[in-house]
């Protein structure tokens, strides 16, 4: 019983784990950033007078509220409205020459030049390229009985058909966890495999370095059909006799 009792901890705990974990770093990021933006925007309205602080408690134009050092929330509002403002800027094309000197900015630093790239290839992944993307696909590759994850591409033709005068399918085999870098392969049709997964669930797939697995679609359409026999294939055989007789 005790062991049972183990078991059901771990399981519960590992179940709870990624929503733990989703909460904290919210909270976290949330006390981050209004701690720094929200007292620096209090003390702004303290000093034009919109806010007055008597006896530890801090009244906005003259209304009472419970805090005491700042105005809790007010920092991450202000961010987030920040970040919509640039995202207006940046889907318009305005001011395109700010946005190119802090790209400037962050890649002549010399720690910084790397996670910023790093991070820029990983949002192109899910964003940009995806679209060249049409398929996952599996091939045996760097030797027969081991498989590499790619993506196709387009078919090859002009003179890669003539040369080899097979019909090619071109290849793009990403690394991990960085997929926009790789190697282009040109390979024959009968050797690739075409995967049932989406190329957002390829992409996870290889950045998480094969952690994040996604689902089989054609289990779980058999899983569904197994599923939907049990329940409704003795009632249909019924039906079906009945009319039969009849």
């Amino acid at each position: 019983m005790w062991r049972t009792f183990q078991k059901n901890i771990i399981v519960g705990f590992i179940t709870l784990l990624p929503a733990i974990v989703t909460i904290y770093v919210i909270q976290l990021l949330f006390s981050i950033i209004d701690r720094f933006l929200g007292q620096f925007l209090s003390d702004i309205l303290k000093a034009v007078r919109i806010i007055t602080i008597d006896k530890d408690t801090i009244y906005f134009l003259g209304v009472y509220t419970p805090f005491s050092e700042r105005i809790v929330g007010i920092g991450f509002v202000l961010t987030i409205l920040i970040i919509a403002v640039i995202g207006s800027l940046r889907r318009k094309e305005k001011k395109q020459y700010m946005f190119d000197r802090v790209d400037h900015f962050f890649r002549k630093i010399p720690l910084a030049n790397y996670i910023y790239s790093s991070v820029e290839q990983m949002i192109n992944a899910f964003t940009q390229e995806r679209s060249s993307f049409k398929k996952v696909v599996m091939i045996e590759y760097p030797r027969k009985g081991v498989y590499t994850l790619g993506f196709l591409t387009g078919e090859s033709k002009g003179e890669v058909h003539r040369r080899t005068n097979k019909k090619c399918i071109n290849i793009f085999l990403p690394t991990t966890p960085n997929p926009t870098s790789g190697w282009l392969a040109l390979v024959p049709e009968e050797d690739v495999t075409i995967l049932d997964m989406s190329v957002e669930q390829g992409l996870k797939f290889i950045i998480s370095g094969g952690v994040v697995v996604p689902p089989d679609r054609a289990s779980l359409l058999l899983d569904d059909k197994q599923l939907e026999e049990q329940l409704f294939g003795n009632e249909l055989v019924v039906k079906v006799n009945s009319r039969k007789e009849e």
